[in-house]
């Protein structure tokens, strides 16, 4: 690296689908990234649940690319040489480090609390810490040095759209949307006469679905999608206020997942008549969040087969803002809403908004020397 060029230290927390293709994005972008603005994407640390890559002074190319192979095997982290056991990497964290959450653990919140006390960013494309109970999270949600874009639409620009409108003055009244790029290519399927077991299998294959499908079709992810986007909304709603659907009973919530993926076809009558139901009365199947100021519901709903919600296919999402200036006609961010490397793209997105977000602050500064990073000096109540 060329001595006029300041490193961006990066702590990468998670090293799954997602967490691999953020880390091939930044070797693939990091030396032009550098050449335009003098600033290299370094990562100094990469853990996974069972251990901990550091090097203070950054992860050389060929540790990182060892890390990625070792993954693409289904070796864990623990297993590389240099490797250290997972503790905690608060010991890592100096000024100026952007931390990058890509896990879908629930148990972050000091981690951040902590980074930002010691000047830290975070970057989050896990929906957990900010789907938590209000009281615990609230802080998470105006903080300048917190970016969770990809927690929603993956690659999208929900996040940063919702704000805007709120930054301009615009006052929402209602979201709704098809937010899972899973559960959209199931229902899509269903539409076109496949058996609800067989998408369910086929969406796990290309990799849709988490390890366990349920944690796709029992609606929670998209509860917590709606809850993120109604607190950004201004909405300081509780995860209580939204109502859930599942899609597949109760009975088989607490059998393995082997057992559960054979009971699928158990439910393919039921789907199958549902889906012949709509489409009788020209309608097709979808799942849709809808939120407002009072709270929200989440599941199958049978809309016009020639509505915007009836042309989704496959993984897309689609989610309308209804606010003070957009009323008769909502404002509609569209497009793909799964897949690692658009979600990737999403939290690379984030990193770039805090670094130019922060270089902003020391141009207005007047170039006088100032702290690396603003989360030192923000007050957490």
């Amino acid at each position: 690296m060329e001595t006029n060029v300041t490193s961006i230290p990066i702590v990468l927390i998670g090293i799954g689908n997602v967490g691999r293709a953020v880390l091939r994005q930044i070797l693939d972008v990091r030396k032009h990234y550098a050449e335009r603005t003098g600033l290299y994407l370094q990562p100094v640390c990469v853990s996974d649940s069972t251990g901990v890559m550091y090097n203070p002074d950054g992860l050389s190319e060929d540790v990182l690319q060892s890390i990625l192979r070792a993954r693409s095997q289904s070796r864990r982290i623990v297993t590389l040489p240099g490797a250290q056991q997972k503790e905690s990497v608060q010991e890592m964290l100096k000024p100026g480090t952007i931390i990058v959450d890509v896990t879908a653990s629930g148990e972050m919140l000091k981690l951040f609390r902590t980074g930002l006390e010691h000047g830290c960013s975070i970057v989050l494309a896990n929906k957990k810490p900010v789907a938590a109970h209000w009281e615990d999270v609230h802080w998470l949600f105006d903080h300048p040095n917190v970016r969770y874009e990809a927690t929603v639409g993956a690659g999208l620009p929900v996040i940063s759209t919702l704000r805007q409108l709120r930054e301009t003055g615009d006052r929402i009244t209602a979201v709704e949307g098809c937010m899972s790029g899973t559960l959209g290519f199931l229902c899509a399927e269903i539409e076109r006469g496949v058996a609800y077991s067989t998408a369910v299998r086929e969406a796990k294959s290309l990799g849709y679905t988490e390890p366990d499908p349920r944690d796709d079709l029992s609606g929670q992810d998209v509860a917590r999608k709606a809850l993120i986007l109604a607190r950004t909304a201004g909405w300081p709603l509780e995860p209580e206020a939204i109502e859930v659907e599942p899609m597949f009973p109760q009975s088989l919530s607490s059998v393995d997942v082997e057992d559960f993926m054979e009971a699928t076809v158990k439910l393919d009558s039921m789907y199958g008549s549902e889906n012949q139901e709509a489409q009788a009365n020209g309608n097709v199947l979808r799942y849709i969040a809808r939120v407002s100021p009072t709270g929200g519901k989440v599941g199958l709903v049978a809309v016009p087969r020639e509505s915007a919600w009836g042309a989704l296919r496959g993984s897309a999402n689609f989610i309308a803002f209804s606010t003070m200036r957009y009323d008769a006609i909502p404002l509609v961010v569209s497009g793909p809403g799964a897949g690692a490397e658009v979600t990737a793209a999403g939290v690379l997105g984030d990193i770039m908004s805090l670094i130019n977000a922060e270089r902003k602050v020391e141009h207005e500064a007047g170039g006088n020397e100032i702290r690396r990073n603003l989360g030192g000096f923000y007050r957490i109540n």
